[in-house]
């Protein structure tokens, strides 16, 4: 295939569906090959840098389409040697997007789901977990109603992040209050968002032992390899990490060190669904466990994780932001239905993500169209 045109979209910010939080900008990207498909992918961004990524998104994409055939890998080997060794979670969230649209692409070509082209079943039931995060709601009793809110959506597994405005003993009373409200049998993880050392989430641990954490999230920072394997190796819980890492150097360190259970790098921030692809081969070997970060839409990115996790052997639960649904169904058509404790495929082909791009433009405060055809013509 041949790419014709680069649209990019970036939402506003808005308020939860459930009023539990904010959805945060969400950056979208549309490709339109020589033959008139439109498919669409999606880049991972954090604030104060959302155009920054657009901009890479456009100028990768004008590179790219001087090429003749443009394939996913392809297209991987292409960004690679334009990242010249120096690819960021910037680049590599550019990278991302233009990827999975072309992924999206093969699966429409093809008329099959994504995930059966790497061997996957479309048809397999997903665990799913739901991510309660907020910026304004830290108190025990509000972490309390809403993992009890989302028990009661039928979530059988929940994450928390009890760090954050609070201290470790009471960031531990946060976990059993959430532990005693939701009950035994729902998985419950812990994510303590990369503390500056390794003393305070070792307190935590001692002090929530009884709460049967599922998994300790980012204990410290994820370039801090050692320490990692430090809490991993004293704390005798499984240790997550990743969500802030690209390219597959730091993953493989993180395997050498043996200082993880799950990775979760972001499906959206990683550099492409080949390079989560690769990751799942190196950490499967090791018996270490998937579990990609979607803190993204719930729409084009959560298709892509749902696809990854119906397509390699070492999935674990998937993360759904709930307050995040309704916002996604203002302008998509999610390719995906939850049910309960398990996320479900809808069989269409490629990612199965269907846009309204009027509705998306009506909820955008920011959109750049780079037509290729020109670029071409004028060089």
């Amino acid at each position: 295939m041949s790419l014709a045109q680069i649209d990019t979209w970036m939402t506003s910010p808005a308020k939860g569906g459930d009023g539990w939080g904010e959805v945060k900008t969400c950056l979208f990207v549309c490709v339109t090959t020589s033959e008139g498909l439109v498919e669409w992918g999606e880049a991972f961004v954090l604030p104060c840098r959302e155009k920054a990524v657009a901009e890479i998104i456009h100028a990768l994409g004008r590179s790219a389409g001087e090429m003749q055939a443009v394939s996913p890998q392809a297209f991987r080997n292409h960004a690679v040697r334009v990242a010249a060794k120096h690819r960021s979670l910037d680049f590599a969230a550019a990278s991302s997007a233009l990827e999975m649209a072309l992924w999206d692409i093969c699966g429409k070509r093809a008329g099959k789901p994504l995930c059966t082209l790497w061997g996957g079943d479309h048809s397999r039931a997903i665990p799913v977990y739901g991510n309660i995060w907020s910026d304004t709601q830290w108190d025990a009793g509000s972490l309390e109603r809403r993992a009890t809110e989302l028990v009661a959506q039928g979530y059988g597994a929940v994450k928390i992040h009890p760090m954050l405005n609070h201290s470790a003993q009471e960031a531990a009373h946060c976990v059993t209050r959430v532990r005693a409200a939701i009950g035994d049998d729902i998985h419950l993880m812990v994510d303590l968002d990369s503390q500056d050392d390794i003393a305070t989430p070792l307190q935590v641990e001692r002090l929530i032992g009884s709460a049967r954490p599922y998994w300790f999230e980012e204990p410290v920072d994820g370039e801090e390899i050692q320490s990692l394997a430090r809490v991993r190796r004293i704390t005798g819980l499984p240790i997550v990490t990743g969500e802030k890492q690209s390219g597959l150097t730091n993953f493989r360190n993180v395997l050498a060190a043996d200082a993880a259970d799950i990775l979760n790098p972001d499906i959206a921030g990683v550099g492409g669904l080949l390079d989560m692809i690769q990751l799942s081969e190196l950490a499967d070997r090791q018996d270490v466990k998937i579990s990609p970060h979607c803190w993204n839409s719930m729409t084009v990115a959560a298709a892509a994780m749902l696809h990854v996790c119906a397509a390699i052997p070492n999935a674990e639960m998937a993360e759904i932001y709930p307050e995040y649904i309704a916002h996604g169904e203002l302008f998509a058509t999610t390719g995906f239905q939850l049910n309960g404790a398990h996320a479900y495929l809808s069989g269409k082909p490629g990612l199965g993500v269907e846009i309204d791009t009027s509705a998306l433009e009506s909820l955008s405060h920011h959109h750049h169209s780079t037509c290729l055809t020109i670029v071409k013509a004028a060089t």
